[in-house]
């Protein structure tokens, strides 16, 4: 908790996601409540592609009182337009246009050294030589994509740094380059793949499997989607703790608003 703040209840932090196929869980709930015992303040989440619909939630947190001080979580891998364009506007046909909004998942301080760790981890378990294994990031990608999108690109530069030797590869699940020619892409049959997803749904138990393959004799770790890592919930905690400072007795948000990113995405509309 930030220091001086013990004695204050925190802002209402809020986790939103794409959505859920209601068969892989609850990533955002999930995450919301893990979260909660360690956030002296309300918690809460929704999806924008399914239920509890962001919008619904939000109207219930004002109706409570509990979107006066609010901090918003994106649950999301990419920096698209759900996070930099859809999520601003729900708050701001809300009236909650001052609401902070804290950096994607992907963005998060720390993140890339989280994926290292548990690359390391991988490695020592099968005793692998890092400098014989390529590390798949495996974001969800877009049907459209014809290369892999700057943010994840960004991604795979930093973990190369930290995990020295490794080949770092991109596979996305919708998209080129595709998960699917990831024999072509990597140059070792020694496979670690990091699915850049928010919970086990159909995604994570079906596409990834059938993309992947796996042929008898290959040596492939399939990691949990990152978004049930226990590792999450404390970078969360620590950004969004971050976005707090204290005022008048009043723990009080503050950094990138709804209202921010929607008059950016205002100007490069006029």
């Amino acid at each position: 908790m930030v220091k001086g703040m013990t004695d204050l209840e925190m802002p209402t932090l809020m986790m939103v996601s794409h959505g859920n196929s209601g068969k892989g869980g609850d990533p955002a709930g999930d995450l919301a409540r893990t979260i909660a015992p360690d956030w002296n303040g309300p918690v809460s989440f929704g999806y924008m592609r399914s239920t509890p619909a962001v919008s619904d939630q939000f109207e219930m947190l004002k109706a409570s009182g509990a979107a006066d001080r609010l901090i918003v979580f994106p649950l999301f891998f990419s920096e698209g337009y759900l996070v930099f364009e859809e999520l601003p506007a729900k708050l701001h046909q809300a009236g909650l246009s001052d609401t902070v909004i804290l950096p994607p998942a992907i963005n998060l301080p720390g993140f890339a050294e989280m994926i290292a760790a548990r690359v390391h981890a991988s490695a020592r378990k099968r005793d692998w030589d890092l400098s014989q294994t390529s590390v798949f990031l495996v974001p969800h990608g877009l049907k459209t994509l014809t290369q892999s999108l700057p943010e994840t690109a960004r991604l795979a530069d930093r973990l190369s740094r930290i995990c020295v030797g490794a080949e770092i590869c991109i596979g996305n699940i919708e998209g080129s380059p595709s998960l699917a020619d990831w024999r072509d892409i990597g140059s070792h049959r020694q496979v670690i793949v990091v699915p850049m997803l928010a919970g086990g749904g159909t995604h994570a138990r079906e596409d990834l499997p059938e993309l992947i393959d796996a042929k008898s004799g290959e040596m492939i770790d399939v990691l949990p989607p990152i978004g049930q890592w226990s590792e999450l919930p404390g970078l969360v905690l620590d950004e969004a703790e971050r976005h707090v400072a204290r005022f008048g007795g009043m723990a009080v948000p503050l950094g990138p608003t709804g209202q921010d990113l929607w008059g950016e995405r205002v100007q490069r509309s006029a």
